[in-house]
């Protein structure tokens, strides 16, 4: 049996699965219960209508993934402590690397189904609610694949925080203090600030165009790389105690 069929037994047993789904469903519920609560006021706003659907409603959504991703990665890494199960898969014929990419993989791929139940929902209002013509198909795919890839440097951290840390409070309170930190710098012009991955995912939020930065998705890419390849050292080289 592969390393990820396993790690997806586990995942039925800790509530990820449904977690991460709940995250996709209530993300949509949101966009269809804010839209039809606000559109006359969001449709009045002196921005074009694509950018109001996705900007504006994207808000409260990015909040409920950002820590859906920080509870999942307390849960998916959390089983592996119980009863220092962690230490005896170094002594199994199981490989520590291919739980973690396994685990990353799992997470990531749900995360995306999450995204596109959350999009779907945004295409539907789109396509009813907008002005003739206003709804652009290319424009949601492309802010839809910004979101994610602006998502992912908080997944890679989180998970790297996760393995490495037993304590599962103390990785959610890694997750919250990121969360406040990012939402305090946001806004911030300072390049700097970009270092956070927190801020990374949350510069889709605060921006006032659909159209995806370049810079921002190029910084999104490479810290997801460096978190998850920490990661995979981290878990090849530093034995658990």
């Amino acid at each position: 049996m592969t390393a990820l069929a396993i790690e997806l037994k586990k995942c039925k047993r800790t509530g990820f699965l449904p977690l991460m789904l709940a995250v996709g469903i209530l993300g949509a519920a949101y966009a269809f219960l804010n839209f039809t609560l606000r559109k006359e006021t969001l449709l009045s706003l002196p921005l074009a209508p694509m950018d109001i659907l996705l900007t504006q409603l994207y808000g409260m959504i990015m909040v409920l993934n950002m820590f859906g991703l920080i509870a999942a990665a307390c849960i998916i890494y959390n089983v592996e402590f119980k009863g220092n199960a962690v230490k005896k898969l170094y002594m199994l014929p199981v490989s520590v690397t291919a739980v973690y990419v396994s685990k990353f993989t799992i997470m990531s791929i749900l995360f995306a189904i999450a995204v596109c139940l959350q999009n779907w929902a945004l295409a539907a209002i789109g396509a009813i609610d907008l002005p003739t013509g206003a709804f652009d198909l290319g424009i949601l795919i492309s802010f839809a694949g910004y979101s994610f890839l602006t998502s992912l440097p908080v997944l890679s951290f989180m998970l790297f925080v996760s393995s490495r840390i037993k304590n599962v409070w103390i990785t959610l309170g890694i997750g919250v203090v990121g969360f406040l930190s990012g939402m305090a710098l946001a806004t911030s012009d300072i390049a700097l600030s970009l270092v956070s991955p927190f801020v990374v995912m949350l510069k889709p939020a605060v921006a006032m165009s659909a159209q995806p930065d370049t810079v921002v998705v190029l910084v999104s890419l490479i810290e997801t790389i460096l978190f998850f390849a920490a990661g995979l050292w981290c878990v090849r080289h530093l034995r658990y105690e």
